[in-house]
């Protein structure tokens, strides 16, 4: 349980919070120390820890390096028994400009993504999942809790975008999202907001004024995939879903919410053969495959983003099959992708190179793999794999074990496709 008390200077990108921790050890062992993944202490200048106590007791014999807070704790804690931390720090938000990927601020927003400490999944084969960060992609991995956060501005407030709805108490926002990975906020004083709702479900769009247009489809593309992978996935989970535009050049998924770069809403087109439809649905795929199934997003990326990209070839198939043969060529044969499914982000040499092989070659995989199993067991594969690993961590053994429960005929596809099986 993550309970977050913020106050937030919009104007001078600055932010103070009191946070607290609810931790139970689900581990199989006594804990005599916690470790913490911070990524506001990566840069410079950015985290500044103020308090930090255990049980109401302080701590000062702490450990602050790169990413990583390692917190002594006063006595053992023990398994299936629980502690609280609590902390208070300040952030000074750096210029983001797209650098920082939505952690940071420019001259039209300000967003939090990967803000407060928290602490990583446990594996018990490997203890703690914690890897360090790339020049590009994901490294983190989060356990499922609980978060409440109040959000206060101390001058004129913003718009925000949340992973949740809020609720106004007095001068404050309160939110509540529970059994997520994460909990992330972007704010904007020029924010145009536009919603919906289905299978209830609000979804809500925020987009600069120019391009509100562009923010009205990307609602209507984000509502659709949603409707559309809850019937081969099972049911989203949240009551809320946005869609946030920003300076970002990329899209970037968050629990509950997720952000579309301002080129892909510059050059929408009307039609669904943009990329601010084919990105928008990939980024609220992983709502399912990030969401509801963690992974190892370093060591084992394909678990998410070759399942993200699959995605979006359910999405056309099912809602404009007359874009399928489009989706394929810009998405995939323009870039004659090669490399290894299970390729890890540290042994990549480029971007480029990265997608080629974890999304694009991970989608030919599932494709060639569909075809090999034919349409109703490849879905009936997945639909298990899905419900399978709700709310849990998967890999690549787990994710290989639920396929040998449905097929055994694909053992030559997936020596051609991985490098380690």
């Amino acid at each position: 349980m993550y309970n977050l008390n913020v106050l937030w200077d919009y104007a001078a990108h600055s932010l103070t919070v009191a946070e607290e921790i609810t931790y139970p050890n689900h581990t199989s062992q006594p804990l005599t120390e916690l470790p913490l993944l911070v990524n506001p202490n990566l840069w410079n200048g950015v985290f500044r820890l103020d308090s930090l106590a255990v049980n109401g007791i302080p701590v000062s014999e702490y450990s602050l390096s790169g990413q990583t807070l390692l917190v002594p704790l006063p006595a053992p804690l023990q398994v299936e028994q629980a502690l609280k931390i609590n902390f208070t720090y300040g952030l000074s938000l750096p210029y983001s400009a797209g650098k920082f990927e939505n952690f940071g601020w420019t001259g039209r927003q300000s967003s939090l993504i990967d803000w407060f400490p928290f602490v990583p999944p446990y594996l018990p084969q490997s203890g703690w999942l914690m890897r360090e960060p790339w020049g590009y992609g994901e490294n983190l991995a989060y356990p499922l809790a609980d978060f409440l956060v109040q959000l206060t501005f101390s001058g004129d407030a913003p718009t925000v975008a949340a992973s949740a709805l809020p609720l106004q108490t007095g001068s404050s926002l309160l939110y509540s999202l529970p059994a997520a990975r994460t909990f992330t906020l972007s704010a904007s004083p020029e924010f145009v907001v536009t919603s919906s709702s289905a299978d209830g479900i609000t979804f809500l769009s925020y987009a600069f004024p120019e391009d509100a247009a562009a923010g009205e489809a990307a609602l209507a593309y984000t509502q659709s995939a949603a409707q559309t992978y809850a019937r081969f996935y099972g049911p989203y989970p949240h009551s809320s879903l946005s869609v946030v535009e920003t300076t970002l050049n990329d899209g970037l998924e968050s629990d509950g919410l997720y952000f579309l770069a301002q080129g892909f809403y510059q050059s929408y087109d009307g039609t669904a053969a943009n990329n601010l439809a084919m990105i928008g649905v990939h980024e609220t795929a992983h709502q399912w495959f990030f969401g509801v199934i963690s992974n190892d997003q370093a060591q084992e990326p394909w678990l998410d983003e070759a399942l993200a990209t699959y995605s979006e070839h359910l999405y056309y198939e099912t809602n404009a099959p007359g874009l399928l043969r489009w989706w394929y060529n810009a998405r995939i044969a323009a870039y004659a992708p090669s490399g290894f499914v299970d390729t890890r982000l540290y042994n990549t040499s480029s971007f480029r190179s990265y997608v080629d092989a974890v999304y694009l070659r991970g989608a030919l995989f599932l494709d060639a793999l569909r075809e090999r199993m034919g349409d109703e067991a490849f879905l009936a594969f997945l639909r298990d794999y899905v419900n399978r690993h709700r709310g849990h961590l998967a890999t690549a053994d787990t994710f290989f074990a639920v396929l040998a429960e449905h097929t055994r005929q694909a053992d030559d596809l997936i020596a051609s496709f991985f490098r380690y099986r």
